[in-house]
């Protein structure tokens, strides 16, 4: 008996385990010109991430592990997870439009994204512009502003599209590309929060 409890707790161990272990200690990184910096990141068009996404409104929350793959400028695979496998979902974009596919069969398909989240869930998720945001980058598609700048001359926070963008932390990889690790998204009044941290960054 004391083995097979030990059995059904380990899944939960690991899990706990994962979940607090610390991210890599980051390189230094220096001042930057934001303008060049710019150009740099926005050369990425092939990467791949992983890490936790957190998503709550006034009602509800829920955590998830997400692996980001990006393809090119338009084509991407998102597969989210609750933990303990409980229930898993594929997002796939390409250029005609974006699908959600869950473990339990269901199928959705729609030509926005940020549309197809919002028929989902009921509320908004900027899914658009996060494809720049996690650069650390604001999207050409609207104006911005930057009403804060971090010490090493990088956005502290951008506002766009009604949200609020806040990067808590960047990482340097590859001596050139400064790329957030910790974005915390809110969209004033309307008590709707994202927070991603990435774990990992693998650029292609």
């Amino acid at each position: 008996m004391k083995y097979l409890r030990f059995t059904l707790l380990l899944p939960v161990l690991i899990w706990l385990v994962a979940c607090t272990m610390p991210i890599l200690k980051d390189e230094v990184i220096d001042k930057v010109d934001w303008t060049n910096q710019q150009r740099v990141n926005n050369r990425i068009q092939r990467w791949l991430i992983n890490g936790r996404i957190a998503m709550q409104n006034e009602d509800d929350g829920v955590q998830l592990d997400y692996e980001w793959k990006q393809l090119n400028a338009t084509d991407y695979n998102i597969r989210l997870q609750a933990p303990f496998g409980i229930s898993t979902a594929l997002v796939s974009g390409r250029a005609e439009g974006v699908s959600i596919k869950t473990s339990s069969g269901d199928s959705l398909f729609d030509t926005d994204v940020d549309r197809l989240m919002l028929r989902l869930n009921g509320w908004p998720l900027p899914v658009k512009g996060l494809h720049y945001w996690v650069r650390g980058l604001p999207s050409p598609d609207s104006d911005y502003s930057v009403p804060q700048w971090n010490d090493n001359g990088m956005p502290k926070v951008i506002l766009q599209d009604g949200w609020r963008i806040e990067f808590r932390r960047y990482t340097l990889i590859s001596q050139q590309y400064v790329l957030p690790r910790k974005v915390f998204i809110r969209r004033p009044g309307k008590e709707i929060q994202v927070r991603l941290i990435v774990r990992k960054w693998s650029i292609e």
